[in-house]
């Protein structure tokens, strides 16, 4: 069972992206918490939210190229669903590993 304190900073890291810190609200949530649940969901968060930066700068890139608008709309799909369901799951205890950059961010 989590505590409050947890489930908190958790929803802090994956709510960094709607509320304007994207990659600095996960970074608080590591350097603030000692807990080993907290921080490998403030990496996953982390992870996420670096990924999807470079995915939009890369569909703004290609944008010329017509293929960046529909990239670019998959990304900012990804970017407000799976935060929202890594804080529905986080809330309930679940360990949330995001489908794209989870494999990844869990290896480092």
């Amino acid at each position: 069972m989590l505590t409050t304190e947890q489930k908190l900073l958790c929803a802090l890291a994956h709510l960094g992206i709607f509320v304007g810190i994207p990659i600095i609200a996960p970074i608080i949530a590591l350097l603030v918490s000692s807990d080993d649940f907290v921080k490998t969901q403030a990496k996953e968060a982390l992870g996420f939210q670096i990924m999807m930066a470079a995915a939009s700068i890369i569909s703004g890139i290609l944008i010329f190229a017509l293929i960046g608008i529909p990239l670019l709309i998959a990304v900012g799909i990804a970017t407000v669903i799976f935060p929202i369901l890594a804080i529905i799951k986080v809330i309930d205890g679940v360990d949330y590993s995001y489908p794209i950059s989870g494999s990844i961010v869990r290896k480092i």
